[in-house]
Formats: C-alpha cells, sequence, structure tokens
C-alpha cells in the first residue's frame, strides 16, 4: 500500500479532484425545478368543474397585499372603538370579604 502522503508529494489527486467536479455537478442545477403545484391546481379545478381553486385567490402568485393591508387597518379600528366604548365602563374593584363560612356539626 501507498501512503496518503507520498501521493500528495507524487501530485497524484485524481481521485480527489474527480469526487470533488461529481460533487460541484450535483449542487449545480441548471434547469429550475418544475411547477408541480398549478398543474395539480388546474387538474382539480378542472375535473371538479370550478368548486376548488375557481378564485384567484389560492391559485395566484403573489399575496393580495392591498387586501391584507385594507383588512388589518379594519380590525384595528373595530379594537379602538371597542376599547373607546368599553373603557368608561371600568371601575374600582369591590371589596371582597373573606370570611369563612359558620359550620354546623351534626351530631351522630
Amino acid at each position: 500500500m501507498t501512503d496518503p502522503r507520498q501521493k500528495e508529494l507524487r501530485g497524484d489527486t485524481e481521485p480527489e479532484e474527480s469526487f470533488r467536479s461529481l460533487l460541484r455537478g450535483a449542487l449545480h442545477e441548471d434547469t429550475p425545478a418544475p411547477d408541480v403545484l398549478a398543474g395539480v391546481q388546474k387538474k382539480i379545478r378542472e375535473r371538479s368543474g370550478g368548486k376548488f381553486y375557481a378564485d384567484g385567490w389560492s391559485t395566484a402568485k403573489h399575496p393580495p397585499l392591498n387586501t391584507y393591508l385594507i383588512t388589518s387597518l379594519l380590525m384595528l379600528a373595530v379594537l379602538g372603538v371597542s376599547y373607546a366604548l368599553l373603557s368608561p365602563l371600568v371601575g374600582d374593584p369591590e371589596p371582597v370579604r373573606n370570611q369563612p363560612a359558620p359550620v354546623q356539626i351534626i351530631p351522630r
């Protein structure tokens, strides 16, 4: 058997270089991944007669940011109005009497 240090000294590193090139080739992607989700959604929409995935919400490439923004602003407005209406109802807490209830002992 040959010593690995001798291979390094001689410059015999072909197996290592071939492994590196294979590894680079495996990690390098030339073709983009196919869009399977759009095809599946289209097929389901066709087979169901438009019952599923007929709206543009679930099949859109980009989310409807304006709708999200308007919905969140409306929810903040509802929370603000409810806070404004309910805040005057807050009062001082009532004191609680922590006295034990009378115990009646039943003789046998």
